[in-house]
């Protein structure tokens, strides 16, 4: 295991497509540059210093859970996880892996593995958790392993949370998204996600490509089925980005919270500066995993550049 005590220092991952900087903190991503000739582009919307990423209370880059989203205490959850009383957990609730600081395990030039482990009951979550985090640059694409195992019968819904601006303008508008999906997962009245809801005639419907013109009446936070490997394409007339995951799901949100910092592409109290893409499990259900089976998800983020 290699040593890691600060938490405001970046390790750099290269090939000849791109360079990642990577925080153990959270096991976060930080920036990726594409390479475009002699220069580096940026595609996070991202804090724009290390302290400000670590201060930042939008998740910007960070791994998300135990599980992500909104967990409500039911009678159902409340066999998983001790609430304290409280509602629900938001991201895995007050001890939440966005919080800690990974290991490192092994770091090569082009990829890096850190883990986190989690005591019974440590966060809330029953269970004895073990959690390796794989980050990965193969060819053009930014690759996140996740592999989770307990010794109990418990949750998990682990997530990376990046916010993407492709051009590193001050907003979304110059972005167009297509969503490979036609359905995502309405809210019930009490809050709660319910049933799956065909995306047609709604202004969530991102079949076939659309700018992205977000206001309060157009803004996303959503919860899109996806059938396919290929889920998602983002893209600016200079560069391409494909969203490929083996997860059933994907969350698309539209920064619709003032960030409370300045980021590398707007000021401080900006909206709708990046738009965040999280492949995770349904929230609709609890995702349950069980005693020695083997949770694995990966997601990629292929970039073309056009010229």
């Amino acid at each position: 295991m290699i040593p890691f005590s600060s938490q405001s220092h970046t390790i750099i991952l290269e090939n000849e497509y791109m360079i990642a900087e990577i925080i153990p903190y959270a096991a976060s991503i930080y920036q990726i540059y594409i390479k475009i000739g002699k220069l580096l582009n940026p595609v996070l919307s991202t804090p724009k210093t290390i302290d400000e990423f670590l201060s930042n209370t939008l998740s910007y880059g960070r791994t998300i859970g135990r599980t992500a989203g909104k967990l409500y205490n039911t009678q159902e959850s409340a066999s998983y996880i001790d609430f304290k009383d409280e509602p629900f957990f938001m991201h895995g609730g007050k001890e939440k892996i966005s919080t800690k600081l990974f290991s490192i395990d092994y770091k090569e030039k082009h990829s890096i593995g850190l883990s986190y482990f989690a005591p019974h009951l440590s966060d809330g979550y029953v269970g004895d958790m073990e959690l390796k985090v794989i980050f990965d640059l193969e060819g053009s694409n930014f690759v996140v392993r996740y592999e989770v195992t307990s010794d109990r019968d418990t949750l998990s819904n682990i997530t990376l949370h990046p916010y993407f601006n492709l051009d590193q303008t001050s907003n979304l508008s110059s972005h167009t998204l297509t969503v490979f999906s036609d359905k995502y997962i309405s809210i019930n009245n009490e809050g709660k996600f319910d049933q799956a809801v065909d995306v047609k005639d709604t202004h969530k419907d991102y079949r076939l490509p659309k700018l992205l013109d977000i206001n309060e009446q157009t803004k996303l936070d959503d919860i899109y089925l996806i059938n396919q490997e290929t889920a998602l394409t983002l893209e600016t007339k200079d560069i391409k980005m494909n969203v490929s995951s083996n997860y059933p799901s994907l969350v698309v949100y539209t920064q619709n919270k003032p960030t409370n910092t300045d980021l590398s592409n707007a000021k401080t109290g900006a909206l709708h500066a990046g738009i965040a893409i999280e492949a995770q499990l349904p929230q609709n259900k609890l995702p349950i995993l069980k005693k020695g089976q083997i949770y694995h998800y990966w997601t990629k983020y292929q970039f073309e550049t056009k010229n």
